[in-house]
């Protein structure tokens, strides 16, 4: 399992904002539209009419009207759109009467949250961001006389002061949305020279609402990932990063909410965004050591109780209950406020597993020569072990007993021992499964049981998949990038312990069975969980050379999952963490019945009528496997199971046939997959050549 990438339109952060401020509140408001509105085609016309009405109060109507009319259902939204209404909305945008301004501003944001590409596409090709960037520079005007208590008669938009807030939200907002859409849509919002206008909410945080500063943060997030333009804005203006270190560094005693959390979190996102510009006042490692401290607090949520209390609360009410027991414009209850806590938190949460995974994506790699020269002179250190033999602990003291204290004190790895001290126990915690996780399994082409809180569940399932990359990262960290592979040297028990409690996951979310690629209704996250899973455990494996603990009958059920999924990027994983597994020495009956499974599927390239079934991406590692067991003669296994096996004769048999199926790979239109082969087809010759020529000579 490679490394995970960092995302580049940052889709958790997206959702983020359509779950924690629009999903459990819009299904209510959406399922009251719907059974009170009874929305009708009918509807429409009178709507476009009147947003281009003389009178002003009419023209603010159907833009409000017309908000409601797109949450209803995707007909009515479709015909909305198909009447040109993206054109009038953004036409209004001018309107010399700010109510109506608002009002437009409002529904293009609900437009926005839809999330399609094609309303965002032709809200820029329609040139939204022309009337947008003039009403920033008036709204930048009101804010300032606001918070400097001038006069409102200086304003430069009559009477925007009783909801400016919610008015810039929105303008943020639209402007987030944009920037996913397109690099041409963003180079025109780099234009815009947006950033010391979102900066401004930060240097005086108390006196900015939540939610705005929440929109702010969301929208720097995105426009700073793998942005140069806008990282030469912050080179230009050093004093921003101190400003956003500022608010992480916040301490709030009084009403501590998500959106506080959020806004940290969110910082913390923009300035690992800016980790390879930051200089002055602190160095960039300083910076993470601060970010990564934050983020591990974040990870103490303790997401059983969560799940136990989301069904607390489901069962006392149901969604579709909402219409009849409050109007549209009530608050929630105190219910469905809970639920709405919980999900925001659990989304938060996946941000902050996020943000991780990048700083051992990006920050161990870019330290890595700092990492090496640590790590040799940590050589002559003696570690204190505290595991013992036969002795049952919980994962959190299995894993924080068994490491190095003395790297602690070296300021360059604080990173590296949290999550070699802290953060694993953690992670493995969040990538267990709670009862609810993922639907009920109840077989194939069964319809299934919906989960009493659908957004609870989804929102859990990411939680453990984020967890699972985060690991996996770390993982590849220690085997790919620290010298010495530290972590599985140092603290091999722990390593250990971990690949125990990891198969126990792998076990836990298959639950009755999975079949990855071809999931049962519904059940499509638990298997991608589990894809994961397979992937930590490959790096795992190579980390340890084999030597992890395994149990009876698990390279077999390695095997029986190869067979039972469809999915070509499981079975590369299972395919190298068994080819790791069959390197052990002093195991010569599991490497036979590892060498005969991989060898098996070999032995399929002789029929290429049968190549349907076999991936090019599963042939290379295949091969690769077989080159990386059998690489030497006086490995214990390799004469009774390669040489008495007779892989020799199988290998020299597909050889033509590999070449074949590389030749026929285009190159042009698959490039790595053509490397790929080409690399095992060169190796594959060279390794016939040797083995021969090591048989000779034995």
């Amino acid at each position: 399992m490679g490394r995970v990438p960092n995302k580049k339109k940052f889709k958790l952060a997206k959702s983020m904002s359509s779950i924690i401020n629009y999903d459990l509140e819009t299904e209510i408001e959406i399922e009251n539209i719907n059974n009170s509105q009874a929305s009708r085609s009918s509807d429409v016309l009178p709507v476009i009419k009147q947003l281009s009405s003389a009178d002003p109060t009419e023209r603010a109507w159907a833009a409000s009207c017309a908000s409601n009319l797109i949450a209803s259902e995707e007909k009515i939204r479709r015909l909305l759109l198909s009447k040109d209404l993206i054109r009038l909305l953004i036409e209004r945008l001018t309107d010399e009467v700010y109510e109506v301004v608002y009002e437009c501003v409002g529904t293009l944001r609900n437009l926005t949250a839809i999330g399609e590409y094609e309303i965002c596409a032709e809200m820029f090709n329609k040139d939204i961001l022309t009337p947008l960037n003039m009403l920033i520079s008036k709204i930048s005007i009101i804010i300032d006389n606001l918070l400097k208590g001038i006069s409102h008669k200086s304003d430069p938009i009559e009477g925007a002061r009783k909801n400016i807030w919610i008015f810039t939200e929105n303008i943020i907002c639209i402007l987030w949305a944009l920037s996913e859409t397109s690099q041409k849509v963003l180079r025109r919002i780099n234009n815009m020279n947006i950033v010391p206008f979102l900066m401004a909410f930060f240097t005086q945080v108390e006196k900015i609402p939540l939610k705005t500063l929440v929109a702010a943060a969301q929208c720097l997030h995105t426009i700073t990932d793998d942005n140069s333009d806008i990282h030469g804005q912050f080179e230009q203006n050093p004093q921003y990063v101190q400003v956003l270190m500022n608010v992480v560094n916040l301490e709030i005693t009084t009403n501590l909410n998500d959106d506080h959390i959020l806004i940290k979190v969110l910082c913390c996102g923009i300035i690992l965004n800016l980790n390879s510009i930051i200089v002055s006042p602190i160095s960039g490692t300083d910076f993470n050591i601060y970010i990564n401290n934050y983020l591990k607090s974040c990870l103490n949520f303790d997401i059983e109780i969560a799940a136990n209390e989301a069904k607390e609360v489901a069962s006392n009410i149901k969604i579709s209950d909402f219409v009849t027991k409050h109007p549209k414009d009530d608050l929630p209850t105190a219910e469905e406020e809970k639920l709405i806590s919980i999900n925001s938190k659990l989304t938060i949460l996946q941000l902050a597993l996020e943000l991780l995974a990048k700083i051992c994506l990006e920050c161990f790699s870019q330290d890595n020569d700092n990492l090496q020269d640590e790590m040799q002179n940590d050589d002559e250190i003696e570690i204190n072990d505290s595991f013992k033999e036969n002795k049952i602990m919980d994962i959190d003291d299995q894993v924080s007993n068994t490491h190095d204290q003395s790297l602690l004190n070296g300021p360059e790895h604080l990173i590296l021992n949290a999550f070699a001290t802290d953060i694993i126990s953690d992670l493995i915690r969040l990538s267990k499964p709670t009862s609810l996780s993922y639907p009920e399994q109840l077989g194939h082409n069964v319809i299934p049981v919906k989960s009493v809180v659908p957004t609870i569940t989804e929102s859990l399932a990411m939680v453990h998949l984020r967890a699972v990359e985060c690991m996996n990262n770390f993982f590849l960290t220690m085997v790919d990038i620290v010298e010495e592979k530290w972590w599985f040297t140092k603290h091999r028990d722990a390593a250990k312990y971990t690949w125990t409690r990891l198969v126990e996951l792998a076990n836990q979310v298959a639950g009755k069975g999975i079949k990855v690629g071809a999931e049962d209704p519904g059940q499509k996250m638990r298997g991608t969980v589990l894809e994961a899973l397979v992937g930590c455990l490959w790096t795992l494996a190579r980390g340890l050379n084999g030597d992890m603990p395994l149990v009876e009958n698990q390279i077999q059920s390695f095997i029986q999952c190869y067979k039972s999924t469809v999915s070509e990027s499981m079975r590369v994983k299972l395919i190298g963490t068994l080819g790791v597994i069959a390197k052990r020495q002093n195991a010569i009956e599991d490497n036979k019945l590892i060498g005969t499974f991989i060898i098996g599927i070999i032995r399929g390239l002789s029929d290429l009528s049968r190549m349907d079934s076999l991936s090019i991406e599963c042939i290379a590692e295949s091969l690769n496997a077989i080159f990386d067991i059998y690489a030497d003669k006086d490995f214990d296994y390799d004469e009774p199971v390669f040489v008495h096996e007779g892989y020799l004769h199988i290998l020299e048999s597909i050889a033509d046939n590999v070449h074949n199926i590389t030749n026929s790979i285009d190159e042009k239109k698959s490039r790595e997959q053509r490397l790929r082969m080409d690399e095992a087809y060169i190796n594959l010759v060279e390794f016939i050549k040797y083995k021969k020529d090591e048989q000779f000579i034995k």
